[in-house]
């Protein structure tokens, strides 16, 4: 019984390990994005992986001016081809715009996440898509109430009205039904096309999220976004001027000019430690942009990068190796705050060492913690042992 004892506790000890508390704090936090990744495998699968953090839902891409007065939803293999009723937008029905696709794979999964894992997940709004936008700041506003409704926690002035909740889970057991309540932990704002209203929607929108995070006491919530590496991104400047945002993911790829490949082509030998090449890498610049707007001073930045050859365009792919480099070369900025990598699926087809890409990041970042080269390393940090 001693030994049974015993090994229960290591096992308890090694889960909570495992899925350590969320800290934003930390540098050595992995997101990956999941939703648009060939032959996906279940949710589950990146929720059991202990070298993720933060799984970001892609995408929201169609927006209820778009969507018969629902957002839409693309995550692949996840959702099946049944949609909720829509119930028009400014007196319009057109069922054929019925998008708020049923998901019954993810519904299941993120239950089992919750109970299984402290990941955080976000709901990212946006994509590469030229479908949607919002145009006006009521329109904004509604999207974001609704957002809210839909994805934040469960309100009984939401489903009374019989309302759509997409991401509880109801499950039976011995002919009792549960409703489990499934609330994101934040949304992703993720805009790469122009507004059509000087962004004077989405301001509303993302204002409003704020108003509506502050009214919940017993959990954060999180307004994150994923500009392009220009600064600032044009699409999405106002919004990020507009509200504070907790943290950036910047896609440092398929703008060349910004790109971590252009910091490898101008950094073939750096050193971790060493002197560098800026080489048009914007990490410093998006610091200083985000230091001159008035809330979102010293937000946390994540350096974004593809998973694979396949999940951008050609040549914006880095190596396990060559990602090592350019983390260890800013892993000291204060503003650092790990690695996002798009996405999930994809990752698994760079494989290094065993493992795939964003299981490599995390091994990355965890040794640039410990690398007495870096200056703020745990190394570095120690005091020397006084023997008496």
């Amino acid at each position: 019984m001693a030994r049974v004892a015993f090994a229960s506790l290591l096992i308890s000890a090694l889960f909570c390990v495992a899925n350590a508390a969320f800290d934003i704090t930390s540098k050595n936090n992995v997101a990956v994005y999941y939703g648009q990744g060939p032959n996906q495998k279940r949710l589950t699968t990146y929720c059991a992986d202990p070298t993720i953090d933060i799984i970001i839902l892609s995408f929201v891409y169609l927006f209820p001016e778009q969507g018969n007065g629902y957002p839409g939803l693309n995550y692949g293999n996840q959702c099946s081809s049944e949609a909720y009723n829509g119930p028009g937008f400014k007196g319009v029905k057109d069922p054929s715009k019925n998008f708020l696709l049923k998901c019954p794979n993810l519904q299941e999964d993120l239950y089992i996440c919750r109970q299984t894992s402290d990941k955080k997940i976000f709901m990212s709004v946006g994509g590469a898509t030229t479908e949607y936008n919002v145009n006006g700041a009521t329109n904004g506003t509604s999207f974001a109430n609704q957002l809210w409704g839909m994805f934040g926690p469960r309100q009984d002035a939401w489903t009374s009205l019989n309302k759509p909740r997409p991401f509880d889970y109801t499950n039976t057991t011995s002919g009792n039904t549960t409703i489990n309540e499934f609330s994101v932990d934040g949304f992703d704002m993720d805009i790469e096309h122009p507004s059509l209203d000087s962004s004077a929607g989405y301001k509303a929108l993302v204002k409003r999220l704020r108003t509506l995070y502050a009214t919940v006491n017993d959990k954060p919530y999180y307004l994150t976004g994923s500009p392009q590496c220009v600064v600032p991104d044009a699409n999405m400047a106002d919004m990020l001027q507009a509200t504070k945002f907790d943290m950036l993911f910047v896609q440092f790829y398929n703008t060349k000019a910004c790109s971590a490949r252009g910091w490898i082509t101008g950094n073939p030998n750096y050193v971790p430690g060493g002197a560098f090449n800026v080489s048009g890498f914007t990490f410093d610049s998006w610091v200083t942009w985000l230091n001159s707007t008035t809330y979102s001073k010293g937000a946390p930045i994540f350096i974004n990068l593809p998973g694979a050859n396949a999940a951008a365009s050609t040549g914006a792919y880095i190596t396990v190796a060559q990602t090592k480099s350019l983390a260890s070369a800013y892993y000291c900025r204060s503003s650092f705050a790990g690695i996002a990598v798009w996405d999930a699926t994809y990752s698994e087809q760079s494989i290094a060492n065993g493992k795939y890409f964003f299981q490599n990041a995390k091994a990355t970042l965890n040794d640039a913690a410990v690398d007495s080269r870096l200056a703020c390393s745990k190394k570095k940090r120690e005091l020397p042992s006084i023997e008496g």
